[in-house]
């Protein structure tokens, strides 16, 4: 709207006057990007219509593919630009980018690096030939709608899971700790050590890290209720975390 392109905006693609709206416009192409509603045969038509999804399909079909990558522990995510079809992601595949997934990555950071090289595949897809390979479905996955519930720690499984399930659920719907009385949402964390065991689940270790199921996590950055984001560092800074202290998942 501020570059003066008109914008329709509507709570139902396929109704009629939708329908009637798009023939109207005599479209070469039709690209559909975290739109959150299906697109009907009639709304396509006879159109090059194609879907930018974040993942490297048939890996993670859904709502959630960037978090899915960071939460099964991927080396790495991506971009696929598919056809339409009506079931979920399971268009031709057109094109497809890929990135290594860094060791301290979150969700929010991953899908701000994808959503940059989205746009690039979609310019080379609209500008090739328009052939795509098929989906092998033997080897799809699906990464079903977050909700709160969803992120809901489990103290007692090894580092390396409880890490990653912080950074995929981060920024949202974010996993929750009391840590001192404090509650707090863990934006970052890193595993600190992997196979050894190390105090009381939950407990505050002499480096500052915490120790779950199998070895300890790394608290990297968090935000306390009603506070800015801060590193564990600054957090611990004037306040009575110490060594020994005990952190309970918030029920």
């Amino acid at each position: 709207m501020e570059h003066g392109i008109t914008v329709y905006k509507t709570s139902d693609v396929n109704s009629s006057e939708m329908v009637d709206i798009v023939d109207s416009l005599r479209l070469d192409a039709m690209v559909v990007i975290a739109f959150g509603q299906k697109l009907q045969a009639a709304i396509i038509g006879d159109r090059f219509a194609i879907n930018l999804h974040g993942s490297l399909l048939p890996r993670w079909r859904g709502a959630a593919p960037i978090n899915a990558a960071i939460l099964h522990g991927d080396e790495l995510a991506g971009v696929s630009v598919i056809t339409l079809a009506q079931r979920m992601d399971a268009g031709l595949i057109l094109g497809q980018l890929s990135t290594h997934i860094s060791d301290s990555e979150t969700a929010g950071e991953l899908h701000d690096r994808l959503a940059i090289l989205g746009p690039n595949l979609v310019n080379e897809v609209l500008t090739a030939d328009g052939s795509g390979d098929i989906q092998d479905e033997s080897l799809v996955t699906y990464a079903p709608k977050l909700t709160r519930r969803d992120a809901k720690l489990d103290l007692s499984l090894d580092a390396d899971s409880v890490a990653r399930t912080i950074r995929g659920y981060s920024p949202w719907p974010g996993c929750h700790i009391m840590i001192g009385g404090i509650d707090c949402k863990l934006l970052r964390a890193i595993t600190k050590h992997n196979m050894e065991k190390h105090g009381e689940i939950g407990e505050i270790l002499t480096d500052g890290s915490m120790a779950v199921g199998i070895g300890s996590i790394e608290i990297m950055e968090l935000q306390p209720a009603g506070g800015r984001p801060m590193t564990w560092k600054e957090f611990c800074n004037g306040r009575s975390v110490k060594a020994g202290d005990m952190c309970e998942v918030r029920s």
